[in-house]
């Protein structure tokens, strides 16, 4: 062939073929720096969301109440739509159309979950008078964005008997029971536990101390570090730092006042505590005669501790008589709402086989990870977000065309969801080149007052011989178990997480005025966190390890450096607080049995 022709074959096929792949090669460049920014913005404006509920939940003293919860989610769904907006300008997408895009916003909180998607706004009236009902037949254009409903982590079961029951789950081990057992219709709520842990210790009638696996819980006094302000005669705004003794009284705390200069705690003339709710950085002096006598009688030690193992142990010893056969057979499906998954192993997530679940005891302890319950409770908290999920995306309205569903969601990142209050922003259907966008971004919030998690409590340290300087370790640190055992480090207290966020007042317009402080200051200049604990973010040990008493360390064969008993006192102020913290923690459930009584 002459080299003309061949150049006549190149210019005929291979150059189109080159020209073309070029364009498809620099379409697909386009298309993967496209959807790698909007992986960047849809992760940013999803923890800034999350950053706003957080800001807005720990200064919020009544977050935990149902009206100012829902305020804080649409707060927080207005933050991540403002960020998106801006962080989108460079594609010239208007904000209705952006909104399009996000077909559900998941918001996973302590015992349930809102989503934020379109629903039906508008509703008809047909008749009069008495006459008169809602026409529900509505035209297709009467959809706008907004929370649905608030869902609850629950699943029914079916007993011996033929009942149905219902159980609402958390994110921790409380559940909520309703159902009719063949006695009557009954509502309890509670903390799952294995109550064979559990001895109260009475002395006159009157108990003294709980004892949990060994450990004995007695009431504690907590000290928090707290900077109030003050306005003087000439109006200036001051600012005064101090240690207070505190308890909770109805899910809030309450504090004595003290001479900041002698130390000396105040008293009013009846011989009840001076005691003040801690607002706005300052203090409102509490008139009322009934918290006062309160604050007298428990001496300002707070006993939510003892209460909480006391509490406990009635409701997991009622739970174990009541729902102790139960296991993932009774399961109803959440199709029919009356039909048992029976021998139907793949319908939930884990296989707990024939296990009883709320049969607990040495083998199925709800306070451990691995127990039994733990993992029929992440099961059906996942299988009722799928079930919302699945037909809210399948369902969503927009202006777009794009055939939306629910994505894969990664093993990891459900981890993510069921463990921890957490956000999940799913973005569909924008056209990036030859195909659509479909992503999901998940982050979570550990810094809240939603939820006690087990590895959210830190334990407070005192050097030796440097009482100045504390420092809050992981329970499963090294550093901590090696200097407990070896005596250099004291045990001060233990709190959670929300108690070592730095705290700012604002004394002035000045903002290089403005103070900050930690809660767990007390007593000293400073306090940091542990350095190993920073590096090993996951801590040495586990915190099933701390909660079980099962660490044994071995430098070699013959030198054991720490042994299970060692642990003592780390178990006990673990225990303690993560006792304290839960029981504190406000409810929305509670007994109606005991009304009336």
């Amino acid at each position: 062939m002459k080299l003309q022709h061949i150049a006549i074959v190149f210019v005929i096929i291979i150059l189109p073929i080159s020209i073309i792949m070029s364009a498809y090669i620099q379409n697909q460049i386009t298309a993967i720096e496209f959807q790698t920014a909007l992986d960047s913005n849809l992760i940013n404006a999803t923890y800034d969301a999350v950053k706003a509920f957080q800001l807005n939940t720990t200064n919020n003293k009544y977050s935990s109440i149902s009206d100012s919860k829902i305020r804080d989610v649409e707060a927080s769904v207005n933050t991540f739509y403002n960020v998106l907006n801006t962080s989108m300008k460079d594609y010239s997408l208007a904000p209705e159309d952006l909104e399009g895009y996000i077909p559900a916003i998941l918001f996973t909180l302590y015992d349930g979950y809102y989503i934020y998607t379109s629903y039906d706004n508008v509703y008809n009236t047909t008749g009069e008078g008495e006459d008169e009902k809602v026409d529900i037949q509505l035209g297709e254009n009467n959809y706008q964005n907004g929370l649905k409903p608030y869902v609850y982590y629950s699943a029914k079961y079916r007993l011996r008997n033929g009942n149905i029951i219902v159980v609402n789950f958390t994110l921790d081990n409380e559940i909520t029971v309703y159902g009719d057992f063949g006695d009557g219709y009954v509502t309890k709520s509670g903390y799952l536990i294995n109550p064979d842990l559990v001895t109260i210790n009475e002395q006159n009638g009157s108990i003294t101390s709980v004892s949990y696996d060994g450990i004995e819980i007695r009431p504690e006094m907590l000290w928090e570090h707290l900077i109030t302000t003050h306005t003087t005669e000439t109006n200036d705004t001051v600012a005064i730092a101090g240690d207070y003794p505190y308890i909770f009284y109805q899910n809030d705390k309450i504090y004595q006042d003290r001479n900041q200069e002698t130390g000396e705690l105040l008293y009013n003339e009846d011989g009840t505590p001076r005691i003040f709710w801690y607002n706005n950085y300052t203090k409102t002096y509490v008139n009322n005669q009934e918290i006062r006598e309160y604050a007298r009688q428990c001496g300002m030690h707070s006993i939510s501790a003892m209460e909480y193992y006391i509490e406990a142990k009635e409701f997991s010893e009622w739970v174990r008589d009541n729902l102790g056969d139960i296991t993932q057979a009774n399961t109803i499906m959440n199709e029919d709402g009356t039909t048992p998954i029976g021998d139907n192993t793949e319908y939930l997530s884990e296989n707990t086989g024939n296990a009883k679940i709320f049969y607990t005891d040495e083998n199925n302890d709800p306070l451990l990870s691995d127990s039994v319950f733990n993992n029929h409770r992440l099961a059906v908290i996942r299988k009722t977000i799928e079930t919302s999920l699945n037909t809210v995306i399948s369902n969503y309205r927009s202006t777009t065309l794009y055939d939306y569903a629910m994505p894969v969601i990664e093993e990891s990142d459900w981890y993510k969801i069921l463990n921890n209050v957490s956000m999940v922003a799913f973005m569909q259907g924008m056209s990036i080149g030859y195909r659509y966008y479909n992503n999901y971004a998940v982050v979570t919030n550990n810094i809240n007052k939603e939820v006690v998690k087990a590895e959210n409590i830190y334990i407070v340290t005192e050097k030796e011989g440097d009482s100045n300087n504390r420092e809050y370790h992981q329970p499963g640190c090294k550093e901590l178990i090696d200097g407990v055992a070896d005596g250099s480090l004291t045990i001060v207290g233990a709190y959670p997480t929300a108690s070592f966020q730095r705290q700012s007042v604002r004394v002035s317009e000045n903002t290089e005025d403005d103070l900050n402080f930690y809660l767990q200051a007390v007593d000293g200049d400073t306090i940091t966190g542990c350095y190993n604990c920073i590096v090993n973010a996951t801590g040495d040990y586990n915190v099933d390890d701390i909660i079980d008493g099962t660490i044994e360390y071995y430098e070699d064969e013959t030198n054991i450096l720490y042994r299970p008993e060692d642990l003592v006192e780390i178990r006990t102020a673990y225990l303690t607080a993560l006792a304290r913290e839960r029981q504190d923690l406000y409810k929305s459930n509670f007994d109606l049995s005991d009304l009336g009584n």
